[in-house]
């Protein structure tokens, strides 16, 4: 059912678009304005047609026939003796916006263009079916309300932005999901930059049932695309987030003890939070006693880590916590400030009004703020805790940044006989990916592949290829994890001697 605070597909011929339900909320698509007020409590799928502002519902074979039948098709026909010179149709634009003034619906407006059409009985079936499908993609306004799957989604994109997710296409995103053996009750890892479209696949094959790690990039996660899929609260339950800034922490005890204390100290006795500042002078004890003058141009940043993500990452973040080391003998409330980002005074209302926000003093101190960053805090904990274990079942990457650190820390924390993926649009960073995994060992049946993806027309007496079609839908690295045998034969232990034949007379 269409309910109220769901996202929804609305479909307009060919075009589809991503949707929150809400009333008196007015959607724009394809020259469309409408609300969906109407549509709540109605079925999925269910096909309107906008008139005034508002849906109403119609049947599904509503609209004109796109396709002929078999018996229709005359394949003996053809459109040789017709000439395209636009004098064929009687009826004029000012003609047509008359008909649309005096409240004409498309079925009528698409009757008097065949009707005024000299050509349109000449031509063949297919061809008559291509005419009323391009009018009927003018004059008719219909949509379809849908539930978001996988596969809409996903070609959406594709259709739209394809860059937001990496150019994955859904052939080659079906054979991440194979080749990671995703199932319910597995423990899964996922490096997902492609608008949380991957963290959505490989949660609805989990159907919530088991773990999975999200290594995100930056504050937060990102999961447009996930909550489109409409999931459970109880869904989230079993996402557990881990920053991928944190990943040389798994490995190291040390760095596992730093890396605690940070998270510990990131609230102070006060109710204030942190702003990284402490972190800095431990790691740059100096800092304070030199006289560093910061032009724009200059960048003082934190120490890198062994992570190189440095392919499509922008250093807006770096260049902040520079200028936070800079500025270290300024107060706390301009550092905050300086990282959070200054909160407007005023901020617009659904009513068009404006409304006071608390000053940044009294908002970085509000109960409930501290109560949402302790049990984000507890969740990344909690991640690590079972990284660190090394007993996941699937790692599955697709991310912007150069696979081979990620794949390097991430492979540890897999059981032994595990399957891992990684997607990248390019080839090259996947062999540089394929080289190192040789060399380091400990994986099996490394295979770097290409999934070619060609849609075929089936129609009476027209089967063909589509004309359009992409090049590529980006590759894919997958192998199995082994364990690794450690050497317990000392260097210095001698050969067994060779037993000398002795030679008789």
């Amino acid at each position: 059912m269409i309910a109220e605070g769901e996202q929804v597909l609305i479909q307009k011929a060919n075009v589809f678009r991503l949707v929150k339900v809400e009333r008196r909320k007015k959607i724009f698509t394809e020259k469309l304005q409408f609300f969906l007020d109407n549509a709540i409590g109605l079925p999925l799928g269910s096909k309107f047609e906008v008139r005034n502002k508002q849906l109403f519902q119609v049947p599904h074979d509503s609209g004109v026939d796109q396709v002929p039948s078999e018996a229709e098709v005359d394949t003996d026909k053809n459109n040789e003796k017709i000439q395209d010179d636009n004098r064929s149709q009687k009826l004029t634009k000012e003609d047509l916006k008359e008909m649309a003034k005096q409240g004409a619906k498309g079925e009528e407006i698409i009757e008097q263009l065949v009707q005024n059409n000299a050509n349109f009985k000449e031509k063949t079936s297919f061809s008559q079916a291509k005419y009323l499908r391009k009018k009927g993609k003018k004059y008719l306004n219909y949509i379809t309300i849908l539930r978001p799957t996988l596969r809409l989604l996903c070609n959406m994109y594709m259709a739209k932005s394809p860059s937001k997710i990496c150019y994955l296409r859904v052939d080659t995103l079906s054979q991440m999901l194979t080749v990671g053996n995703i199932h319910a009750h597995s423990k899964v890892i996922v490096v997902d930059s492609c608008q949380g479209l991957v963290l959505g696949a490989v949660m609805e094959r989990m159907a919530g049932l088991g773990t999975l790690v999200q290594v995100y990039h930056g504050d937060f996660p990102f999961r447009h695309v996930y909550d489109a899929f409409n999931f459970p609260a109880s869904f989230d339950e079993t996402m557990l987030p881990f920053p991928m800034n944190q990943l040389n922490c798994l490995h190291s005890p040390q760095s596992i003890k730093d890396g605690l204390q940070h998270d510990e100290s990131a609230v102070t006795s006060n109710g204030e939070e942190s702003t990284g500042l402490d972190v800095m002078k431990d790691t740059e004890p100096n800092v304070e006693d030199q006289k560093v003058e910061v032009t724009p141009e200059d960048s003082i940043s934190a120490p890198r880590t062994d992570l190189s993500f440095a392919e499509g990452v922008s250093d807006s973040k770096e260049k902040n916590e520079s200028s936070t080391t800079a500025k270290a003998s300024s107060s706390d409330t301009e550092v905050n400030m300086e990282r959070e980002g200054d909160l407007p005074t005023e901020a617009p209302n659904a009513d068009g009004s404006t409304r006071k926000r608390p000053p940044w003093k009294e908002y970085k101190k509000d109960p409930a703020r501290l109560e949402r960053q302790r049990e984000r805090k507890e969740r990344i904990e909690q991640a690590r805790t079972v990284l660190q274990q090394g007993n996941m079942d699937g790692l599955l990457i697709a991310c912007k940044f150069h696979p081979s650190p990620l794949v390097e820390a991430l492979l540890p924390c897999l059981a032994p006989s595990r399957t891992f993926a990684v997607y990248c649009q390019h080839r090259e960073p996947l062999v540089d990916c394929y080289t190192r995994l040789r060399g380091r060992g400990g994986v099996l049946n490394l295979q770097l592949t290409e999934t070619w993806l060609r849609n075929f027309q089936i129609l009476p007496g027209r089967s063909r290829p589509d004309m359009q079609m992409s090049g590529t839908g980006g590759y894919l690295l997958s192998g199995i994890t082994v364990a690794m045998e450690t050497d317990t034969t000392s260097s210095t232990t001698e050969p067994p001697t060779k037993k000398v034949k002795m030679e008789t007379d």
